[in-house]
């Protein structure tokens, strides 16, 4: 899945170091992790336009991949803004290339209960 977004800012907010639970570490994203996160997001809001904020990766050890956690800002068809959106995008490695794995977006109770759970260790 595939979704640009603004992570340019987002990313240098991404730091590594140590987090309060045992075995995760956040994780700085590359510039390629960061579009690619960018362009999942987006993919799953359907709008271009979306930014994203609040950007926040993390490793948890002997889980594979990066798991990256946010919130987008979306616009409706007429260009009005609408609220910010909570997500979170697995990255993993496909032939040693970095990619989007699973994600989610949304307010809605089946969706931000998962994404909360996904997300708790971001604190």
């Amino acid at each position: 899945m595939a979704v640009p977004f603004l992570l340019t800012a987002c990313a240098g907010s991404s730091r590594s170091g140590s987090v309060a639970e045992s075995g995760v570490s956040r994780v700085a994203l590359s510039s390629g992790q960061a579009k690619l996160v960018e362009d999942g997001v987006k993919e799953m809001v359907d709008n271009t336009g979306a930014q994203l904020s609040a950007v926040s990766a993390i490793s948890i050890a002997q889980q594979p991949g990066v798991h990256v956690c946010g919130y987008v800002k979306t616009r409706d068809a007429a260009g009005k803004e609408g609220p910010d959106l909570p997500f979170y995008v697995e990255l993993r490695e496909l032939n040693g290339k970095p990619v989007t794995e699973r994600g989610q977006v949304g307010s809605d109770p089946s969706k931000i209960s998962k994404i909360n759970f996904v997300c708790r260790r971001h604190g």
